[in-house]
């Protein structure tokens, strides 16, 4: 068969028009980590350190210790709400969005089920334990978990037996998928486990129903909840970047973006929690780059991407008041979601550059200096690692140094 050539890189102006709806400059950032989760939906949180720093970057003013203090008042909490990845969210939104991806898990579960013997009475004992310490302490550690677990026979004592790791993995993602427990104060830099039957109700969510449901296309009004907070934090984006980060199909996504539009677009259009819903637009590829570039200038591809994007309606206008905050050099954590919330991410780097920034292709990701739209830079053990063998320019070296300082005063 032929081969198929690759789509036409995005320009980097995409990349900038990102960067002002991530919240990365002053004109987009929250007035609280809360408030900066909030408005992502939902934020990668493999790597709890990282996690931290990329909520403070969206946040005014504030440091990665008013970001500890929303986790210890159990503001955002983290948990495996969609795909099988662990994000971090507010108390609020946990459940319904937990819920609305919940057939999601399927093929997780069945996987426990079938190789490490995961049941429902193996699940009653685990979480019954994990209740009983709740109860006697307020919050527990994973180990402590896992401990007494082993101590009652529901995993076995020795934790290097075959199947051990996986078995006691899976029932704690389980127990979390379940809307049982979850992570929020914070024990040093390790969230500690807390009852999740706490937090508010799935019935609190989109079109008050919060029922997930087997067909593929779930809870419609949740599904275009996603889509919207998403598009808006994350737009310029497509059905495939949704589809990639929310793990629903691209079917599935396409009809919640077209969604999200009419409803953001209603007369009158407010959230179901009571907040500002910003207007989106749909764009062709021809349509967005004409837009960005007007706005960012750059080199524009010869050929315009396919498929529909979806942005919120203010971001030309937004980009054009913060152009320079958005161009400016700024050093972004491990698994950033300017990086990792996409699908088609080359307006950001090219191949040479995600291999600079997960050299081992194993999932894992360096934190990235990013300037003008571009990664420039990858930080591994404490050193910068160049895409070019060395920084540019003298400005490029000065600018690096103001970011390192930001992010160390961080």
């Amino acid at each position: 068969m032929p081969r198929v050539p690759p789509p036409p890189a995005l320009p980097t102006s995409i990349s900038l028009l990102r960067i002002v709806a991530q919240g990365l400059v002053p004109a987009t950032s929250a007035p609280t980590p809360h408030e900066a989760v909030r408005r992502q939906l939902a934020m990668q949180g493999q790597l709890f350190g990282s996690s931290l720093d990329a909520i403070a970057a969206r946040t005014r003013q504030t440091s990665t210790d008013g970001v500890r203090a929303a986790f210890n008042h159990r503001e955002l909490m983290r948990s495996w709400p969609m795909r099988g990845t662990i994000h971090v969210t507010t108390a609020e939104d946990h459940h319904w969005l937990r819920v609305a991806l919940d057939n999601r898990r399927a093929a997780f579960k069945h996987r426990a089920e079938t190789e490490f013997g995961v049941d429902e009475k193996l699940l009653k004992q685990a979480a019954d334990i994990a209740f009983e310490l709740i109860g006697e302490y307020g919050a527990v550690s994973r180990r402590t978990l896992v401990n007494e677990w082993a101590r009652r026979g529901v995993v076995p004592a020795d934790p290097h037996a075959a199947g051990a790791g996986h078995l006691r993995r899976s029932l704690i993602i389980w127990l979390h998928a379940d809307g049982l427990l979850v992570q929020g104060p914070l024990q040093g830099n390790e969230p500690l486990l807390v009852d999740a039957r706490t937090l508010p109700d799935a019935t609190t969510g989109p079109g008050h129903s919060g029922r997930g449901s087997k067909a593929p296309t779930g809870n419609p009004a949740a599904l275009a909840e996603i889509a919207r907070r998403y598009a808006t934090s994350h737009g310029p984006v497509t059905a495939a970047d949704l589809a990639r980060w929310s793990g629903l199909s691209k079917t599935v996504a396409l009809r919640a973006l077209r969604d999200a539009v009419s409803a953001a677009d209603s007369p009158g259009a407010s959230a179901f929690d009571g907040s500002h819903m910003v207007p989106l637009l749909r764009m062709s590829g021809a349509q967005l780059l004409r837009m960005a570039h007007a706005v960012a200038g750059g080199r524009q591809p010869a050929e315009a991407p396919a498929g529909e994007f979806v942005l919120r309606a203010d971001l030309a206008d937004l980009l054009a008041q913060s152009l320079p905050a958005a161009r400016r050099t700024m050093l972004l954590p491990a698994f950033d979601e300017l990086h990792i919330g996409y699908q088609d991410r080359s307006c950001l780097t090219d191949a040479a550059g995600e291999t600079l920034l997960s050299p081992s292709k194993n999932g894992m990701f360096r934190p990235m200096l990013v300037d003008r739209g571009r990664v420039v830079a990858a930080l591994a053990d404490g050193q910068l690692v160049w895409a070019d063998g060395q920084p540019a320019s003298k400005r490029l070296e000065r600018a690096t140094q103001l970011a390192i300082n930001r992010a160390a005063r961080d």
